[in-house]
């Protein structure tokens, strides 16, 4: 990041709103054409009057599944993370710290993000891993990133962390402390895994072929489709790809109609934006933007089943609900103030809550567990 960028980036936190209690909580705007269902965030299920209607313990990467069961880790880079029934009871917990993304696979086995430390051009750096478990807990496969560093390579940029280190130059990505995993640098961040789908596309191109694993990294602001079976790379599409670039992206995943949506978060540009993309060509086929809208460094979106987008903008503490011609029709405020100072966020200091993703389950789904 230049230094004017950086600059850019301050005076727009110093822009940003402060702790509102007025907005607080759940908005209807228009019953008729918000998409009914339940909304799970921090281990909260609501309903969309924003009345709390279940919780759990542990609250981070929160996911139900088709059984009512619960899958979750403790808090944010926590060491423990587990599986529980509906009314959470444990049934087990993993010691290992996991990271960003939870991915149920039509195998019944789940799929994560650990890390492991490397000593890199003279720096201590975590290097993602894709772990697989079955749904007892048990761990059944590995994919790391520093094992295949170099086949990676040879798609993208030397990245920042690929110059030597440099004592008399500020390095702004290192931790104040190590990682959970050891490290003070994260390579590539992955924070987003999907096991494509059934799709007329898969069925036409083999890149898209349901099983694939198609992964996001934030550093780099890439994308990749992987072989479900040799882990090759069949697709990519990295920064300038995207008319007006992607950058630090987060929630990738493909949707039934083979297209794929993407929480762009416009982390040096200073906007926010969300995007449908047709990955034959990259081509934007649909596109969410709004004055004001920007999240630096996390964000979701998920299409509804009505073909409205749920969006969580996260470091407003936002989530809101847009039509296919952009209008919100339901928004929520997390109703905490950030009233915890933060030393690795201090610009969050007096605001709200941050909201890392929210996800609508069906209605009648969530209503036979009640």
């Amino acid at each position: 990041m230049s230094f004017s960028d950086l600059v850019k980036l301050k005076l727009k936190e110093l822009e940003e709103p402060r702790f509102d209690a007025s907005l607080s909580g759940a908005h209807v705007y228009d019953a008729s054409l918000s998409a009914p269902g339940f909304n799970l965030f921090d281990g909260k299920l609501m309903n969309q009057k924003g009345e709390l209607v279940k919780s759990w313990n542990f609250r981070y990467l929160s996911t139900i599944l088709s059984d009512g069961r619960y899958l979750a880790q403790e808090h944010y880079e926590s060491k423990r993370w587990g599986l529980f029934t509906w009314d959470d009871k444990p049934i087990w917990i993993n010691e290992e710290p996991i990271h960003h993304d939870i991915c149920l696979t039509p195998h019944n086995t789940i799929l994560t993000f650990t890390k492991e430390m490397h000593r890199y051009k003279g720096r201590d750096v975590d290097f993602c891993v894709v772990v697989e478990f079955d749904m007892q807990g048990k761990e059944l496969s590995r994919f790391s990133t520093w094992d295949h560093l170099k086949e990676l390579q040879k798609f993208h940029q030397p990245l920042e962390l690929d110059t030597p280190k440099l004592f008399f130059l500020p390095e702004t990505a290192k931790r104040k402390k190590p990682s959970p995993w050891g490290g003070q640098y994260d390579y590539y961040r992955l924070n987003a895994i999907q096991i494509l789908p059934d799709t007329s596309l898969g069925l036409k191109d083999s890149r898209f072929r349901a099983g694939h694993w198609l992964i996001s990294f934030r550093h780099g602001s890439m994308m990749f489709i992987l072989d479900q079976d040799s882990k090759a790379i069949v697709w990519k599409c990295i920064d300038g790809d995207v008319a007006d670039r992607l950058e630090g992206q987060h929630g990738a995943h493909m949707l039934a109609n083979g297209n794929i949506l993407i929480f762009d978060n416009g982390r040096y540009r200073g906007w926010s934006r969300v995007i449908e993309i047709d990955p034959r060509d990259n081509r934007i086929v649909w596109q969410f933007r709004q004055e004001g809208f920007y999240t630096l460094s996390q964000g979701y979106a998920q299409r509804l089943i009505n073909g409205n987008t749920l969006i969580t903008e996260s470091e407003r503490g936002r989530v809101f609900e847009v039509t296919p011609q952009g209008k919100t029709v339901w928004e929520y405020y997390h109703p905490d103030p950030q009233n915890e100072f933060n030393s690795q966020h201090p610009e969050s200091y007096g605001r709200r809550q941050w909201i890392y993703r929210m996800l609508r389950y069906d209605q009648k789904f969530i209503e036979a567990f009640l």
